[in-house]
């Protein structure tokens, strides 16, 4: 199974294995999915049988050339440059919608901008990237994906002017740099099939599209070589993120990762779930469908084997819904006589990137969104989004928590755990939601947790992901949660102090309950709110709607906490600067 419980959740006594909880660094990557932009638009013309044809870039104001959603992928990268300043960006293909160089020439162009801030670019090829000739552009202009130099874009691959004079920089950036190392591809797809190793992590591209001389390598052919990847990357614990175009289950293409519809190669499918969940992978990660969804993939046969699929959103000028029946409906159950992919989450409209935090053993996912004011068709002009940004869905894992699978109504008692000397228990609450997908499907939850120490505190430090009740909001279902403390060296007075705490902002960690602190067990009447001591168990307690982290301690900002948050990644200390889509620089 790929959904189970870490054996580290059930060892909590051998503390020595936890060593480096202290000092683990943090550092972050950024995924941004499709970025496809209307080559033309056109429109019957009324009374006749004519057609009248304009070109969509002209449409948008001359800001989207050569099929290309350049003033998204604009905005986004100001967000990323300014704000979020990741180590690189992973693109999951379709760059343009026409299948041209043209197409990948002016995505690459649109690189410099992430090049002359230090940020890599790491893409995968999509179907809208398909051919001989868009494959040999791919490996001239992005030479990263076999050796990790950034910044390498030949001059005469540049697009820098349109017929509106755009262009992201007057003059592009000319330092190199270098990301990532133990680059590898498959033989039948070298530089465009690729793996490699960075702080700790290992990163796998998937691409089973037409080389330069027409011939195909199908992921099937390459699952012996994600293997032998994974072998090389030190252990089950150790992250790794598997990146193609197409999902193994779509949203509302039949197409997948493995042929015309999902139900196709069960074989090779089941070999390469097994394969990734083997060697602890715990996610997929895809594009291809224009919207975010989060699901758990189960294999074809019946040997359990479960595996997260994430489809990302990205910045196209298009939005499509989940059918009704879905495809997991319409293809598996005639086929395996079940349905294959369970409900975690879903959103319909938005222009979304996702940032990725890596801490040791520890993700976690932030996907960020912005309302486009369509849910389901195509827009002509790309909206302003500067004032739209907002979270949408934050969710993770580590292999010192665990993780479980909760379906619509089922207790959520199931997460308490233990490790080193501190115990949670949810006391109560169930998992429960109005919400559903487009295509009427309830949401089941995925809750993962993980466990940190921090010095300051009377306990360690517990993170809940996954229950959210709806994308863009931090409320969950309302449980009782309680966390044992230390007692030694307290006195009576200081333990009156302490309370169960939530980590909120800048290292604050407050009260999670907000009314007077109550020195007796919880109570099943007690509503959101309550919090008290339990000082025959030693234990705080609160009634709470929000996941997060938790800890025993008192209230207040911890100046001393040990656990390194520095980015490992460094930057320029100097004033950041930025240039507009007419190579204005913004003050």
């Amino acid at each position: 199974m790929g959904i189970k419980k870490s054996v580290f959740g059930v060892l909590p006594f051998l503390g020595i294995l936890f060593c480096p909880l202290h000092a683990e660094e943090s550092w972050t990557f950024a995924i941004l999915g499709d970025t496809q932009w209307a080559s033309e638009v056109c429109t019957p013309i009324e009374g006749t049988s004519d057609t009248l044809c304009l070109s969509g870039d002209s449409l948008s104001g001359y800001r989207n050339p050569n099929s290309v959603a350049v003033d998204f992928i604009h905005q986004i990268q100001e967000r990323l440059i300014l704000n979020h300043k990741p180590k690189f960006l992973v693109l999951l293909g379709d760059f343009g919608d026409d299948v041209d160089v043209k197409s990948v020439q002016t995505r690459v162009t649109w690189a410099q901008e992430l090049y002359d801030a230090q940020i890599g670019v790491f893409p995968v090829r999509g179907n809208h990237d398909e051919g001989p000739f868009v494959a040999k552009e791919f490996l001239r202009v992005f030479p990263q994906t076999r050796t990790g130099e950034m910044n390498q874009t030949p001059t005469d691959a540049f697009l820098w002017t349109d017929s509106a004079q755009i262009h992201p920089r007057l003059i592009p950036g000319s330092t190199s740099f270098k990301i990532g190392s133990h680059f590898s591809s498959p033989s039948c797809a070298v530089g465009r099939s690729y793996a490699f190793q960075e702080s700790g992590a290992t990163f796998i591209f998937l691409d089973p599209y037409m080389d330069s001389r027409a011939a195909s390598c199908p992921v099937a052919d390459q699952i012996s070589w994600v293997d032998s990847v994974l072998k090389a990357k030190g252990g089950a614990n150790v992250p790794a993120f598997v990146f193609g175009h197409k999902p193994l289950i779509g949203a509302c293409h039949e197409d997948n990762l493995f042929g015309d519809n999902p139900s196709v190669d069960s074989l090779n499918t089941t070999r390469f779930m097994k394969t990734l969940v083997d060697h602890g992978v715990r996610l997929y990660i895809a594009g291809h469908e224009h919207l975010l969804q989060h699901s758990i993939i189960e294999e074809p046969g019946d040997g359990g084997l479960q595996l997260q699929q994430a489809i990302f959103s990205g910045a196209s000028w298009k939005f499509y819904p989940s059918l009704i029946p879905t495809i997991d409906e319409k293809f598996n159950v005639p086929a395996f006589g079940k349905t294959r992919e369970v409900a975690l989450g879903q959103e319909l409209g938005y222009v979304g990137y996702q940032i990725v935090q890596v801490e040791g053993e520890r993700v976690e996912i932030t996907s960020w969104g912005a309302p486009t004011g369509v849910m389901i068709g195509e827009l002509i002009e790309a909206p302003n989004l500067k004032e739209q940004w907002s979270v949408r869905r934050v969710w993770g894992w580590s292999s010192r928590g665990k993780q479980t699978l909760l379906a619509p109504n089922a207790s959520l008692t199931s997460l308490s755990d233990s490790f080193l000397g501190t115990s949670v228990r949810v006391l109560s609450g169930i998992w429960k939601t109005s919400k559903k997908d487009f295509s009427r499907r309830a949401f089941s939850a995925l809750a993962s947790t993980d466990w940190r120490i921090f010095s300051g505190l009377k306990s360690a430090a517990w993170t809940l992901w996954g229950l959210e009740k709806e994308n863009g909001s931090l409320e969950t279902p309302s449980f009782a949660l309680a966390m044992s403390f230390n007692a030694e060296g307290l006195t009576s007075e200081s333990i009156g102090e302490l309370c169960l705490m939530r980590q909120e902002a800048n290292n604050y960690w407050g009260c999670a309950g907000k009314d007077n602190l109550l020195r007796r067990p919880w109570q099943e009447t007690d509503p959101v709110g309550t919090q008290g001591l339990d000082l025959e168990k030693n234990e705080a307690w609160a009634v709470v709607d929000q996941g997060g982290t938790y800890a025993v301690g008192v209230q207040g900002t911890l100046k001393n906490a040990t656990r390194n948050k520095k980015q490992m990644h460094s930057y320029k200390k100097e004033k950041r600067r930025f240039f507009d889509l007419l190579g204005r620089q913004s003050k």
